[in-house]
């Protein structure tokens, strides 16, 4: 298994930030994601650029604090969290992944691909949010 955490200072409002990671309806924002679609309550599926479909279940949700889920691909299995704290001038978000590859020759590499993943996210989250 790998995990990946980073955290980042945002002077945005918590409140906004919340919104914009969790409205599974505007996730044009991401430039991984073609597209986001909502499967039941509680499920949805992510699409990336490309194709690979990427099914998730919320197992958390605690507005705006903490958003949870599983997920799980042809390629990984694990969990994602998200922890939205109110700060001085904004706020402070903590995402934390932790994934385990379905093959074996993936593990060297899960871990530089995680980090990888959460960099861009964030930038893409700053650029949507105007900071």
């Amino acid at each position: 298994m790998a995990r990946a955490r980073i955290t980042a200072e945002l002077a945005c409002p918590v409140e906004r930030v919340w919104e914009t990671v969790t409205d599974l309806t505007r996730q044009g924002w991401r430039s991984d994601v073609e597209r986001v679609e909502i499967t039941g309550e509680g499920t949805f599926a992510e699409y990336a650029v490309g194709g690979c479909a990427t099914d998730f279940t919320v197992t958390r949700r605690e507005p705006p604090r903490r958003w949870a889920f599983d997920l799980e691909n042809g390629n990984i299995r694990g969990s994602w969290s998200g922890e939205f704290h109110p700060a001085a001038g904004g706020c402070t978000v903590t995402f934390t992944e932790d994934v385990t590859p379905k093959k074996a020759w993936m593990r060297p590499l899960v871990g530089l691909y995680l980090r990888r993943q959460q960099r861009r996210y964030l930038v893409d989250l700053r650029r949507a949010l105007g900071l």
